[in-house]
Parts: structure tokens; C-alpha cells; sequence
């Protein structure tokens, strides 16, 4: 009985490894009308849902705002609010309540956007780094940087994320952005941060700030989980159009850091919940796989006219790697590579051969689609003998253009020369016949006999 008590256990747990195993590489079942989970440095998509479907991406605009500041201006130079930069911001949307007039530091006014989400922050940076002091010249600026990073579903009407029929982004573009602001180390440290402090300005002293307008927006940044170590940014938006949205990054102790975009929540309770799920989805199923490393033996092979036969033994000359399943079985799989040498197939490798030299590649394919590759290169020098060098001087000097026209030049002259031997001994023979003719037709005078 207890044997088949046992038995019983053994299977359960063996079946529900199993469907453990298969649910982990599942989508998580989030209710965002938009996703997309990348990996910080390569962009490598391991989540998606609707990606490039253009959507109001609300204050999540506001991280181009400042990669675009921080491109322009200096932490401590001195920014004013106009009238315009206060009035024009609806009085539903959030602000700090920034006086007309007021004169900031851009580093406080940039804490105030992007961890309080201060909308007339946003217009204030804009008009003092713009070209031309208008929050028109920025948006420009704005656009042409969403051109050059490659965002072709994104255009922006305002620096803020205010509502607008023009102003739209992705899920997909909305994380390549934030892998770039990311790059930048002062826009990464206040993303992280939840705290700041401000200071006196022209029209109030720092303890007349009112503190309700000062509280960190991004929940998740309390988030704890046993998938990651730290969740390392970035920004929430949301409009009635947009719904709740979240760009958000999270590093593990391995060093993997991970962006996750979430749009169209119906709260943040759901908003925070379902970036943390995509978050470990990731996490939990992906990891960095080592594919080579640096000097890994890959063949050895014959080489042509190499010094006492001495064979090639091919290496790779760097490692690499890239985030995949934790799943060996799921890896072995879908992971494929293919070798290629610098040279045609159906020809051996010949002598002389240079120690680093690069003979091809090894290339990697996950899923199908080619993820990167390797150069293969000889551990060490192969020498040529000294007979094949002989032959192949010799080959290389009779195939040489120089040599061949000096052949057929030569030729030429030569048979010049033979014809004109010809034509001149034609010449002194017809002299010489001509010669003895004459000398045959000459009559001496004959004897004359006269009568008397």
C-alpha cells in the first residue's frame, strides 16, 4: 500500500513539474492593453503584446523630455517659469505648483518631472532649453530625436504627454527610448530615486513647498521580489485616454536588467501588479546563456603544403552570449549553429597560416532567426614548405600580366625579326642572281674584219 502511496506522490509531482515547466513559458495573462518586455542592452524582445500599436502614451512622454534637457542643458543652470509654462497646464493634470516667475535649477526641476510627474515642469524645461525659447522649438527637437533612435510609430505635440490627436507612441518605441535615456547616468539616478529635496527660490523658502505635491509616482519602486534585486526605474503616465502606463526596469544579482512596458491598465493597482508579472516572467524564464567562450576549441583540420604536415586547430577569439530559456530542453530545441570558413568548400585550407588569423565564423540562430556569432581563428602559425613556395613564385611569374606581355612582346619581336631574316636573304639572294645575270650579258668587242 504505502509502494503505492509512493508511486502516486512520484507521479503527481513528476506531472506537475511538468505543467510548472510549461506554464513558465507561457505569456503572463495581463490585462494591459499593450506590453513589451526587452532586455536593456540588446532590445532583445522576450514579451509582447501589441507592441506597435499606437496608443497615448501620457507622461511616459516625459522621458524624452528629459533625455532631450540633459542632452542640452546643465544640471545648474537656472530655469524660469513663464506664464505660459503655468497657465497653459489644465488644472486635473498633475503639477507642483510652480510659481509664473519662479526660477529653478534644472536639476530640481527635473526631479520635480520625473519623479513627481509635474506637468508645467515639463514646459518649463522646454522653453529654456529649446532653441528658439518656445515649447514648439522643443517638440521639434523632440521629434527629430524620435527619428534618429528609430521610433517610426511615435510623434509628439507636447513635452508632457497632455492629450493630443498627434501626440502618440508604442509599446515597442516607448522601450527602445528608455533603453537609450537609460545610457544617460544622471536621467538613470533619478528615475531610481524616490526622495529630493527643494530648495529656496526667488519666491518662497524650501519649507513652503507643499509636500503633497512632491510624492514619488512610480509604486513599484517598493516592490520586492525573489526574481530581482532592484527595481532601477523609469515612469508612470496616465490619461483618461491613455489609462494607467508604466515604463519600468529591474536588475538581477546576475546583472541582467530588464525594461517592461505596460499601457492601458484600469488602475495602478493593476498597472504595478502586471509590470512586476512581466517583470518575473522574464526572469523567471530567461537568463544569460553562455554559447563560447574566449579560446573554446571548435576542429582540426588538414592544411595544404603545411611544414611536416602540421594541421590547423581552429578556436573562437571571443566569447559570447545572450539571454535565453532556462530550459535546456526548450534551448536545445530552437538553438541551432552553423560554421563557416573563409573559403570555398570544396577547397582545403593552404599554408601559410598567421596565428589570430580569422578562418570564419561561428554563427547562432534561436528560434529560426540568427541572434550573433563568433570569429573562428587559428591557435597558431602554420609555415609553408619551401618546395610549394618555388612552385607557387613560379606559378605567380608566369601568370604575372608583366610577364606575359613580355612574353608575347618578345614573340612578336622575334617573329618580326624572323620575317625580316627572311625578307633580307630573299632580298641578297634575288642581288646575287641579279648580279650574276649582268655579269653574263656583258660582250667584249668583236673583232672587226674591214675589205680594202
Amino acid at each position: 500500500m504505502l509502494k503505492r502511496y509512493l508511486l502516486f506522490v512520484l507521479i503527481f509531482l513528476s506531472i506537475f513539474s511538468m505543467h510548472a515547466e510549461s506554464f513558465a513559458q507561457e505569456y503572463p495573462e495581463l490585462s494591459a492593453e499593450a506590453y513589451i518586455l526587452v532586455e536593456m542592452k540588446t532590445g532583445q524582445v522576450l514579451a509582447e503584446k501589441n507592441p506597435d500599436v499606437k496608443r497615448s502614451p501620457a507622461s511616459t512622454t516625459k522621458i524624452m523630455t528629459a533625455l532631450i534637457a540633459l542632452e542640452r542643458a546643465d544640471l545648474g543652470q537656472e530655469m524660469t517659469a513663464s506664464e505660459r509654462a503655468i497657465t497653459s497646464i489644465r488644472s486635473d493634470y498633475v503639477t507642483a505648483g510652480i510659481k509664473i516667475g519662479e526660477t529653478l535649477k534644472f536639476k530640481y526641476l527635473l526631479d520635480l518631472m520625473m519623479i513627481t510627474s509635474a506637468n508645467e515642469a515639463s514646459n518649463i524645461i522646454a522653453e529654456n532649453v529649446s532653441d528658439d525659447g518656445t515649447i514648439e522649438g522643443f517638440v521639434r527637437l523632440m521629434n527629430e530625436k524620435a527619428k534618429e533612435l528609430g521610433l517610426n510609430n511615435t510623434h509628439f505635440a507636447n513635452p508632457n504627454g497632455t492629450e493630443d490627436e498627434s501626440h502618440y507612441s508604442t509599446a515597442r518605441d516607448l522601450a527602445t527610448l528608455a533603453r537609450e535615456a537609460m545610457k544617460n547616468e544622471v536621467f538613470r539616478s533619478v528615475v531610481g530615486r524616490k526622495e529630493f529635496e527643494l530648495p529656496d527660490t526667488n519666491l518662497r523658502k524650501k519649507e513652503q513647498w507643499d509636500v503633497g505635491h512632491l510624492t514619488y509616482t512610480n509604486q513599484l519602486l517598493n516592490s520586492r521580489s525573489s526574481y530581482y534585486s532592484q527595481i532601477t526605474g523609469i515612469k508612470t503616465g496616465y490619461t483618461d485616454k491613455a489609462g494607467m502606463c508604466l515604463v519600468s526596469s529591474a536588475v538581477d544579482p546576475d546583472g541582467l536588467e530588464l525594461v517592461a512596458v505596460v499601457l492601458g491598465t484600469k488602475n495602478y493597482d493593476i498597472l504595478f501588479r502586471e509590470s512586476q508579472q512581466l517583470l518575473e516572467y522574464g526572469y523567471k524564464n530567461y537568463s544569460f546563456r553562455e554559447l563560447a567562450k574566449k579560446g573554446e576549441y571548435v576542429d582540426r583540420v588538414e592544411v595544404e603544403d603545411a611544414v611536416d604536415g602540421k594541421k590547423l586547430e581552429i578556436i573562437t577569439s571571443n566569447g559570447f552570449e545572450w539571454i535565453l530559456p532556462v530550459s535546456d530542453e526548450i534551448l536545445n530545441e530552437k538553438l541551432e549553429f552553423e560554421i563557416k570558413f573563409n573559403k570555398p568548400e570544396d577547397e582545403p585550407f593552404k599554408a601559410p597560416i598567421e596565428a589570430g588569423q580569422v578562418v570564419g565564423v561561428k554563427e547562432f540562430r534561436y528560434d529560426g532567426k540568427p541572434i550573433g556569432q563568433v570569429e573562428l581563428v587559428a591557435k597558431e602559425s602554420i609555415e609553408k614548405t619551401t618546395f610549394a613556395i618555388i612552385r607557387d613564385k613560379y606559378r605567380e611569374i608566369v601568370s604575372n600580366e608583366r610577364f606575359i606581355f613580355g612574353v608575347k612582346a618578345a614573340g612578336i619581336i622575334l617573329v618580326v625579326i624572323i620575317i625580316l631574316s627572311y625578307i633580307l636573304r630573299i632580298i641578297n639572294r634575288r642581288n646575287r642572281r641579279n648580279r650574276r645575270y649582268h655579269y653574263s650579258r656583258v660582250k667584249y668587242p668583236r673583232n672587226r674584219h674591214y675589205r680594202y
